[in-house]
This record gives C-alpha cells, structure tokens and sequence, in this order.
C-alpha cells in the first residue's frame, strides 16, 4: 500500500483560532490515505487539537521560538531537523515573520514550500514594521504562495505576486450542513443560556485582541441600552484582553448582560441561537466567523476593512467602524423592522462560493499530490 504523503505545516500552536481550526477542518476532511498532516509548533504544552492530530494520525514537532538572539542555533535546528527527516517534501509555511528562514532550509533539502497568508498587516506599529521587515524576503523564498483573500496575498507578498503563476486562494472552508439553521438546536441553546423567546441575542465569535475592535462592541452594547431594548450579548473567544474586556463590561455594561462564553469547539449551535452577529474587526485576512455566521442564516454585519470576499450570502453587510452610532443604528432598524427572524437555509450558497470544506479539501489533496 502507498504511503500518504506527509506534509509539515509550520505554526506556533495548535489552539482554537482561526487559522488552527482551518487546518483542523482540512485534516478531517482530508483524504488521510492520500496526504497526512505533521505540525510543527514551538508551544512547549499542550494544545487544544493535539490530542485529536494524534488519534487522526498526525505528528507534533517542538521547534525553537525564533528570538533574533538565537539565529544561529534557530538555523541549526532546523538543518539537522531536515538532514533527518527526509519523509517531508512539502512544507506548508503559516509563520510569516521567519518563513524566510525555515523555508529557505528547506528549499536547500528540495522541499517544495509554501508561504501561506491568513491575514493582513493592520495600522502600522513597531510590531507590523517588525513583521514587514522580517518577513519581506519570504516572497524570494517560497516556491507557492497562498493566502485567503487576494489582499492577504498582496499585503504580505507585494502587488507582484498577483502577476505570478505561483500563487492561489484557499479558502477557508467550513463544514457547511454543521450550521443549516435548526429551531430545534436555537430553543436548547437559548434554554442553556436561560434566555427566552422574546430576547434579542446579538453576538460575536473571536479572540479577544486589538484587531477584533473589542472597544467598538462595547460602545455598540452601551449605545443600545439608551433605547433599553432587550437584548443580551454573547461573546465568544479568550486572548490577551480577557481580564481588560472583562473589567470595562463590569464597570460600564448592567451584570449578566454579556455572556463571556470562553473558546468553544462547538461555535456552530451557539450561532443558532443568536439572531445577529457582529463582527467589526480593524484587518482580517478574510474573516472565517463571518463565513459561519453566514452559514447559519444570520445577518452579519462586518467592518468595511477586511476582504470583500467574505460576503458570500445576501445576510452579509458592510459598515464603518469611525462610529460605534453606526452599528447600534443598523442594529435598532434590524430590530425594529424584525428582519433578524427570517432565518435561512444558506448551505447552498457557501458551497457555490466555494467555502465548503469538503470541496476545499479535494482541491488541497491534488494540488498537493500534483506539485
């Protein structure tokens, strides 16, 4: 029997966000007699997805964090990793700040590689400078290049790589029947969470982090309450600002309110349950929660500054994220004119968008088979 081919995706941890729970998606729809999956990661504990990689036959690598201090040991361990382990000849790059080092390895031990973009840049800060300057020689490195929005690809690679033929869009594929709306699935999620028929759940999926605009949510929810409508919020996602977000809710937002839900493997019932979602991020790469709001019928509203391409239903609008007026204003007339209770069936239309993982993973598996 032919082995599978092993591929090496390069990242730092495989814990619930969004590039990590892509990938995870792609290797269970992934055809695993056909191509494996191998991470490499420099988290020294345990992850959220290594114990299911594990059982679905996959390998965890620690590899050194990258510090500048430590190049020349940092280059090192990667030579001897590569002399060792002939078994990989495609390594899938999704660390872009030292890409340009590992893949270049790489490269040396006739590895194809590929330099993937999940997401945009952002405001220019000392740490996007940082990122910019790092990871500019990638785009000489690489053999293939792919990213989730072609301004993902344009961002980190430069406007020349769209003139290229080395390059491609993955979308980032869901499991679209998990999120068909279900009456069924939305009256015990709601019954969960203690809410009742008449309250107006609005909510958001993502860590809780600088881009994800946390500040503008909280101001949305303030701006609502004037109007004393009945609504609660469920915020679903950790990071760095936990502690921070949750001190503001306490000091500006009436207690229970808010449902700080944590991470959560099982984002597709909670989105049932709600009945708009919010999603006003400063830069994404595309924006994969918007993707599964959609899928589940709701109406999404999303910041005008991330990728056209992540609408892919009619439930899928665009505003400005200068006022948080903005979004309490669409949200009062979605209320008001009751629009948020006509839930749809949207499986069709993120297949036809090719968003479906099923489909996204075919085209993974040939292309990798085919390089």
């Amino acid at each position: 029997m032919t082995q599978p081919i092993r591929i090496l995706h390069v990242l730092t941890a495989m814990n619930l966000a969004g590039t990590e729970t892509l990938l995870m998606n792609l290797y269970r729809n992934i055809d695993r007699d056909k191509i494996q999956f191998d991470f490499a990661v420099t988290a020294k504990s345990e992850c959220a997805y290594d114990r299911e990689i594990l059982q679905l036959g996959g390998r965890i690598i620690h590899y050194p964090l990258y510090r500048g201090m430590n190049h020349f040991s940092y280059v090192k361990w990667w030579n001897d990793f590569f002399c060792t382990h002939k078994e990989y000849r495609i390594i899938h790059g999704h660390i872009g700040s030292t890409a340009a080092i590992y893949l270049h390895i790489a490269n040396k031990y006739g590895c194809y590689t590929i330099a993937h973009s999940h997401s945009t840049y952002g405001p220019i800060n000392l740490h996007t400078v940082l990122y910019k300057i790092y990871s500019f020689p990638t785009r000489y490195v690489a053999k293939y290049f792919m990213g989730c929005s072609k301004l993902a690809l344009r961002d980190r690679y430069g406007k020349s790589i769209l003139k290229k033929n080395n390059w491609h869009i993955l979308n980032n594929g869901i499991d679209s029947k998990k999120y068909i709306y279900s009456e069924i699935i939305r009256q015990n999620v709601r019954k969960e969470m203690n809410l009742t028929d008449n309250d107006i759940l609005i909510g958001t999926v993502g860590r809780l982090t600088p881009p994800k605009n946390p500040n503008l949510i909280i101001n949305i929810i303030k701006n609502l309450n004037k109007d004393k409508i009945k609504f609660k919020f469920l915020w679903i996602g950790i990071g760095e600002l936990e502690k921070e977000i949750s001190k503001k809710l306490s000091c500006e937002i009436k207690r229970g309110q808010v449902i700080m839900a944590g991470a959560r493997t099982d984002v597709n019932k909670f989105l049932q349950g709600m009945d708009i979602f919010v999603f006003p991020s400063i830069f994404e790469g595309l924006g994969i929660a918007a993707i599964e709001a959609q899928a589940a019928g709701l109406i999404t509203l999303c910041s005008d500054t991330i990728p056209p391409e992540v609408k892919v239903t009619e439930c899928c609008e665009f505003l400005s994220i200068q006022d948080a007026e903005i979004w309490s204003d669409r949200i009062r007339d979605i209320i008001k004119n009751s629009s948020y209770k006509e839930r749809k069936n949207q499986c069709n239309s993120i297949v036809n968008a090719h968003y479906d993982i099923h489909n996204v993973a075919q085209w993974l598996t040939e292309f990798y088979r085919n390089i």
